[in-house]
Protein backbone atom coordinates (compact mmCIF):
# COMPACT_ATOMS: atom_id res chain seq x y z
CA UNK A 1 0.00 0.00 0.00
CA UNK A 2 1.69 3.17 -1.19
CA UNK A 3 0.42 6.45 0.30
CA UNK A 4 0.76 9.77 -1.15
CA UNK A 5 3.31 12.33 -0.80
CA UNK A 6 2.88 15.36 1.81
CA UNK A 7 0.60 17.80 0.48
CA UNK A 8 3.56 20.60 0.33
CA UNK A 9 5.43 17.99 -2.00
CA UNK A 10 2.51 17.67 -4.05
CA UNK A 11 2.06 21.11 -4.46
CA UNK A 12 6.00 21.58 -5.32
CA UNK A 13 5.43 18.81 -8.00
CA UNK A 14 2.56 20.57 -9.70
CA UNK A 15 4.38 23.73 -9.76
CA UNK A 16 7.30 22.18 -11.22
CA UNK A 17 5.36 20.05 -13.76
CA UNK A 18 3.03 23.12 -14.93
CA UNK A 19 5.02 26.62 -14.29
CA UNK A 20 6.25 26.77 -17.48
CA UNK A 21 3.06 26.02 -19.32
CA UNK A 22 1.24 28.91 -17.35
CA UNK A 23 3.93 31.00 -18.17
CA UNK A 24 3.81 30.56 -22.14
CA UNK A 25 -0.40 31.01 -21.86
CA UNK A 26 0.07 33.96 -20.02
CA UNK A 27 2.04 35.57 -22.27
CA UNK A 28 0.11 34.96 -24.82
CA UNK A 29 -3.09 36.55 -23.19
CA UNK A 30 -1.49 39.43 -21.89
CA UNK A 31 0.35 40.27 -24.37
CA UNK A 32 3.83 40.29 -23.33
CA UNK A 33 3.44 41.38 -19.77
CA UNK A 34 5.83 39.04 -17.53
CA UNK A 35 4.44 40.96 -14.28
CA UNK A 36 1.05 40.15 -14.72
CA UNK A 37 1.77 36.85 -15.98
CA UNK A 38 3.82 36.03 -12.78
CA UNK A 39 1.37 37.80 -10.28
CA UNK A 40 -1.37 36.01 -12.01
CA UNK A 41 0.57 31.82 -11.58
CA UNK A 42 1.18 32.73 -7.87
CA UNK A 43 -2.31 33.50 -7.56
CA UNK A 44 -3.17 30.60 -9.18
CA UNK A 45 -0.53 28.15 -7.28
CA UNK A 46 -2.17 29.91 -3.76
CA UNK A 47 -5.82 28.69 -5.20
CA UNK A 48 -4.71 25.49 -5.73
CA UNK A 49 -3.21 25.12 -2.31
CA UNK A 50 -6.25 26.43 -0.47
CA UNK A 51 -8.34 24.11 -2.19
CA UNK A 52 -5.79 21.16 -1.40
CA UNK A 53 -9.11 18.87 0.21
CA UNK A 54 -10.77 19.02 -3.59
CA UNK A 55 -7.53 17.80 -5.02
CA UNK A 56 -8.77 14.27 -5.21
CA UNK A 57 -12.06 15.30 -7.11
CA UNK A 58 -9.96 16.80 -10.28
CA UNK A 59 -9.96 15.03 -12.90
CA UNK A 60 -7.58 17.56 -14.89
CA UNK A 61 -4.58 19.37 -13.19
CA UNK A 62 -3.70 21.09 -15.98
CA UNK A 63 -7.29 21.99 -16.76
CA UNK A 64 -7.63 23.19 -13.37
CA UNK A 65 -4.96 24.97 -13.54
CA UNK A 66 -5.52 26.75 -17.07
CA UNK A 67 -9.04 27.82 -15.78
CA UNK A 68 -8.02 29.16 -12.81
CA UNK A 69 -5.23 30.82 -14.10
CA UNK A 70 -6.91 32.30 -17.15
CA UNK A 71 -9.78 33.44 -14.59
CA UNK A 72 -6.67 35.68 -12.82
CA UNK A 73 -5.49 37.28 -16.36
CA UNK A 74 -9.07 38.39 -16.91
CA UNK A 75 -10.01 39.49 -13.12
CA UNK A 76 -6.26 41.48 -13.42
CA UNK A 77 -7.10 43.03 -16.52
CA UNK A 78 -10.62 44.33 -15.01
CA UNK A 79 -8.83 45.65 -12.32
CA UNK A 80 -6.13 47.77 -14.44
CA UNK A 81 -8.62 48.59 -17.22
CA UNK A 82 -6.82 47.01 -19.57
CA UNK A 83 -9.39 44.38 -20.52
CA UNK A 84 -10.36 44.65 -23.94
CA UNK A 85 -13.46 42.48 -24.03
CA UNK A 86 -14.26 40.57 -27.10
CA UNK A 87 -17.98 38.89 -27.14
CA UNK A 88 -19.54 35.74 -27.92
CA UNK A 89 -21.73 33.42 -27.43
CA UNK A 90 -20.50 30.39 -25.42
CA UNK A 91 -23.78 28.39 -24.96
CA UNK A 92 -27.81 29.12 -25.59
CA UNK A 93 -27.96 32.62 -24.06
CA UNK A 94 -24.53 33.12 -22.55
CA UNK A 95 -22.00 36.14 -22.98
CA UNK A 96 -18.69 35.64 -22.10
CA UNK A 97 -15.78 38.18 -22.06
CA UNK A 98 -12.63 37.00 -23.40
CA UNK A 99 -8.97 38.21 -23.44
CA UNK A 100 -6.71 38.97 -26.65
CA UNK A 101 -4.58 36.46 -27.15
CA UNK A 102 -1.53 37.20 -29.49
CA UNK A 103 1.18 35.29 -31.74
CA UNK A 104 4.65 36.98 -31.69
CA UNK A 105 7.53 35.79 -33.79
CA UNK A 106 9.26 35.67 -30.48
CA UNK A 107 6.93 32.62 -29.82
CA UNK A 108 9.19 30.64 -32.88
CA UNK A 109 12.55 32.44 -32.52
CA UNK A 110 15.06 30.46 -33.82
CA UNK A 111 18.74 31.50 -34.75
CA UNK A 112 19.28 30.86 -38.31
CA UNK A 113 18.03 32.92 -40.55
CA UNK A 114 15.54 29.98 -43.02
CA UNK A 115 13.90 28.89 -39.48
CA UNK A 116 13.32 32.73 -38.61
CA UNK A 117 11.37 33.07 -41.88
CA UNK A 118 9.74 30.45 -41.43
CA UNK A 119 8.47 31.42 -37.92
CA UNK A 120 7.39 34.92 -39.35
CA UNK A 121 5.40 32.88 -41.84
CA UNK A 122 3.96 30.85 -39.14
CA UNK A 123 3.17 33.62 -36.86
CA UNK A 124 1.55 35.88 -39.42
CA UNK A 125 -0.09 32.81 -40.48
CA UNK A 126 -1.60 32.08 -36.57
CA UNK A 127 -2.24 35.99 -36.32
CA UNK A 128 -4.53 35.73 -39.04
CA UNK A 129 -7.09 33.63 -37.09
CA UNK A 130 -9.63 34.61 -34.82
CA UNK A 131 -8.65 35.30 -31.35
CA UNK A 132 -10.64 32.54 -30.39
CA UNK A 133 -9.01 30.06 -33.30
CA UNK A 134 -5.46 31.20 -32.07
CA UNK A 135 -6.81 30.18 -28.59
CA UNK A 136 -7.93 26.81 -29.66
CA UNK A 137 -4.92 25.90 -32.19
CA UNK A 138 -2.63 27.20 -29.28
CA UNK A 139 -3.87 24.88 -26.50
CA UNK A 140 -4.28 21.64 -29.05
CA UNK A 141 -0.72 21.74 -30.73
CA UNK A 142 1.44 23.65 -28.41
CA UNK A 143 0.17 22.75 -25.31
CA UNK A 144 -1.53 19.26 -26.59
CA UNK A 145 -4.56 19.57 -24.73
CA UNK A 146 -7.88 17.13 -25.07
CA UNK A 147 -10.98 18.55 -26.22
CA UNK A 148 -12.39 18.00 -23.32
CA UNK A 149 -9.53 20.10 -21.06
CA UNK A 150 -9.42 22.94 -24.12
CA UNK A 151 -13.47 23.22 -23.92
CA UNK A 152 -13.36 23.39 -19.81
CA UNK A 153 -10.17 26.30 -20.03
CA UNK A 154 -12.03 28.04 -22.54
CA UNK A 155 -15.87 27.83 -21.44
CA UNK A 156 -17.49 26.69 -24.19
CA UNK A 157 -18.60 23.43 -25.59
CA UNK A 158 -16.61 20.94 -27.01
CA UNK A 159 -18.38 21.11 -29.86
CA UNK A 160 -17.50 24.66 -30.16
CA UNK A 161 -13.74 23.77 -29.44
CA UNK A 162 -13.52 21.10 -32.18
CA UNK A 163 -15.30 23.98 -34.44
CA UNK A 164 -12.81 26.99 -34.00
CA UNK A 165 -9.96 23.95 -34.66
CA UNK A 166 -11.18 22.80 -37.70
CA UNK A 167 -12.21 26.31 -38.63
CA UNK A 168 -8.51 27.69 -37.81
CA UNK A 169 -6.98 24.20 -39.50
CA UNK A 170 -8.56 25.38 -42.74
CA UNK A 171 -7.61 28.86 -42.49
CA UNK A 172 -4.25 27.60 -42.24
CA UNK A 173 -4.05 25.44 -44.92
CA UNK A 174 -4.75 28.76 -46.83
CA UNK A 175 -1.56 30.38 -45.94
CA UNK A 176 0.77 27.48 -45.22
CA UNK A 177 2.76 24.76 -46.97
CA UNK A 178 0.96 21.73 -47.27
CA UNK A 179 3.83 19.88 -45.12
CA UNK A 180 3.36 22.52 -42.42
CA UNK A 181 -0.32 22.13 -41.89
CA UNK A 182 0.10 18.14 -41.99
CA UNK A 183 2.57 18.74 -39.02
CA UNK A 184 0.51 20.89 -37.43
CA UNK A 185 -2.46 18.74 -37.31
CA UNK A 186 -0.36 16.19 -36.08
CA UNK A 187 1.06 18.06 -33.27
CA UNK A 188 4.47 18.04 -34.07
CA UNK A 189 4.66 21.65 -34.61
CA UNK A 190 8.18 21.43 -33.25
CA UNK A 191 8.85 19.75 -36.60
CA UNK A 192 8.09 22.80 -38.90
CA UNK A 193 11.30 24.61 -37.93
CA UNK A 194 13.21 21.12 -38.75
CA UNK A 195 14.43 19.98 -42.77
Amino acid sequence: MSTLPAPEVQLAIVMRQHYNMLYDYGLKLTNGDEDTTKDCIQETFLAYWNHAADWAAIQSVKAYLLVTFRNRIIDHQRQQNRFVPTVFWAGSNEMALQPDFVFSPEDFLIQEATRTERSNLLANALNGLTRRQREAVFLRFFQEMDYADMAQVMGVRERTVYNLVHEGLNALRQQLPPAWLLRLAGGLLASVFIQ
